[in-house]
């Protein structure tokens, strides 16, 4: 087994890459049929697919994903860093696992790829015992666990998740500019996003104020203060964001269309680029993240196209809704 060297691990997954769907296919797939879109998974035996039927794309997605994040558990020479961002996946399940443990209903199938194993996550959660999990995570779920012992709400799950995976994320990588911006700007994003749909869906200041992530270069108190403001007056508060001009795209295409989903894909358009400008590097971990990154946007998208096309959804749906993919500029 070589020793994990940036050298070696680039240039494991530049062959690797290879094997990632380019834009042309996705696009073939898009446009075709839902025999043509499977048949293109059969011919590139996409998560080991043979039978040609659509039952178990889900379980095509769950192959793919688990095979890159073990191959990025074994090459990456920083562990912790690609680790970050396969963590998503655990936290996650840990809020089907919560949400399901109060409510007392099963919970649906969990996701894999994550740093640890499903079975080890449900252990966590039937036992109440968190402390293999990184400290401020750990924290706050032994926090929300007192919490839910007086009252059960399932957003509250979430959210407290989120901020605790986000603060976990931006003290992991307070040393790296790449990094730190991509987790800065998620938080500019999310926050934003949440400030518009809590106001679609006419709600109030004391409800954002409680679901917001942590801060970026947006500030809590500006978008408390700026709730009741017109979208036009709303731009004011994003010149001190990190991704000021993605973020001001979204929105003003949002202004446009009416759809929320603008603000969201200009998000994820630009979270990708921060790793495609360094793709062909030799000697960082930027472009063994965007190679997991690249996976997972693969397969949201091969999810779109196929369920789009089993309940005949105009093709006009998928054209919206896809994103830019690893590679594209």
């Amino acid at each position: 087994m070589p020793q994990p060297s940036y050298t070696y691990a680039n240039a494991r997954l530049a062959a690797l890459s290879k094997r990632l769907l380019d834009p042309p296919t996705i696009r073939r797939m898009a446009d075709g049929s839902l025999a043509d879109a499977l048949r293109t998974l059969q011919d590139l035996r996409y998560g080991g697919y043979s039978d040609g039927s659509d039952a178990g794309v889900e379980q095509l997605i769950s192959a793919e994903l688990i095979e890159a994040a073990e191959e990025i558990r074994a090459l990456s020479p920083n562990v912790k860093m690609t680790d970050l961002f396969l963590l998503r996946t655990d936290i996650q399940n840990l809020k089907v696992l919560l949400k399901a443990r109060m409510l007392q209903t099963k919970a649906p199938e969990l996701s894999a790829g994550g740093v640890y194993a499903t079975e080890t996550l449900s252990d966590m959660v039937r036992d109440q015992l968190y402390d293999a999990l990184p400290g401020t995570i750990a924290a706050a779920l032994n926090a929300l666990e007192k919490q839910l012992s007086v009252r059960v709400d399932p957003q509250e799950i979430s959210v407290a998740l989120d901020r605790a995976y986000l603060q976990y994320a931006l003290e992991t990588v307070k040393n790296d500019k790449v990094l730190k911006q991509y987790f800065l700007s998620l938080c500019d994003f999310d926050n934003i996003l949440t400030f518009l749909r809590v106001r679609a869906m006419g709600g109030t200041k004391e409800m954002l104020d409680d679901l917001l992530l942590p801060e970026a270069g947006i500030k809590k108190q500006q978008l408390m203060e700026t709730f009741d403001w017109s979208f036009e007056q709303l731009n004011r508060i994003l010149s001190a964001s990190v991704c000021r001009e993605p973020l001001l795209a979204g929105l003003n295409a949002m202004q446009h269309s009416g759809n929320i989903g603008d603000v969201e894909k200009a998000r994820d358009n630009y979270l990708i680029s921060l790793f495609t400008v360094h793709q062909y590097e030799t000697d960082s971990i930027y472009p063994i993240i965007g190679y997991l990154l690249a996976k997972e946007r693969e397969s949201r998208a091969i999810r779109l196209i196929v369920t789009a096309k089993r309940n005949r959804l105009p093709d006009s749906v998928i054209a919206e809704r896809l994103v830019t993919l690893y590679g594209q500029r």
